[in-house]
């Protein structure tokens, strides 16, 4: 299993964005693990292959929530590595992002 970050980009007020951090930080998973990046700026998320799954799942909930259909773009790198996995969520369905992001922290 391979841990990594995940920096979710998303046009929003710090409210917004901290609804956001509180939205993925009620999962058992993800609790203590979700944070700011810094005022208007983004999420980080520290995810592994294992948590992956509900990461990608809350994501996916959390945008079908928001009235406006804002774009969001997540960029994942790998501990240890010098790659990163970018994605854009709107263009893409929860089932093919979360099989990207699972590849992409599997690789050894």
């Amino acid at each position: 299993m391979t841990a990594g970050i995940a920096a979710i980009t998303v046009d929003g007020s710090t409210d917004e964005l901290q609804h956001l951090v509180s939205w993925l930080g009620a999962e058992d998973e993800l609790a203590g693990r979700v944070r700011l990046a810094g005022p208007g700026s983004g999420v980080v998320v520290m995810v592994s292959s294992r948590s992956a799954g509900t990461f990608c799942r809350s994501l996916f909930g959390w945008l079908r929530g928001q009235r406006d259909g804002r774009q969001v773009s997540l960029t994942v790198k790998r501990s240890g590595a010098v790659e990163e996995l970018d994605v854009d969520c709107g263009g893409h369905d929860v089932d093919e992002v979360l099989a990207s992001v699972r590849s992409f922290l599997d690789q050894d």
